[in-house]
């Protein structure tokens, strides 16, 4: 098993962001200890606008501040080659480019 050395984070992207899957995953990894929001990807109406902007925010918390003013980009994994973890609210057929050309975190890199 893989730990975070205390102090270190690892950086997260969330395809379907603006959908009510993606907002619950935002939700969820707010507070979380080692996991930083750092890439968000959802549809071409929405990329280019912040996440504030881009979204109509339906959960019971406010939007998280730390996600406010991401940019929002396409889901095409050029955007979340710095993401160790990458948690999709897109359907399985939307969602696997990404899968397939992201590269997998592991305890070496």
């Amino acid at each position: 098993m893989y730990t975070v050395p205390e102090g270190n984070t690892v950086k997260v992207g969330v395809l379907g962001a603006t959908g009510t899957v993606g907002q619950r995953f935002i939700a969820l990894l707010e507070n979380h200890p080692y996991f930083v929001v750092h890439a968000l990807g959802a549809s071409a109406r929405s990329a280019g606008k912040t996440y504030a902007l881009a979204t109509n925010w339906k959960q019971t918390t406010p939007i998280p501040s730390g996600v406010r003013e991401i940019q929002v980009n396409p889901c095409v994994p050029e955007h979340f080659k710095e993401c160790a973890v990458v948690f999709s609210g897109l359907d399985a057929d939307v969602a696997g480019d990404i899968g397939m050309n992201h590269n997998c975190f592991s305890p070496s890199s």
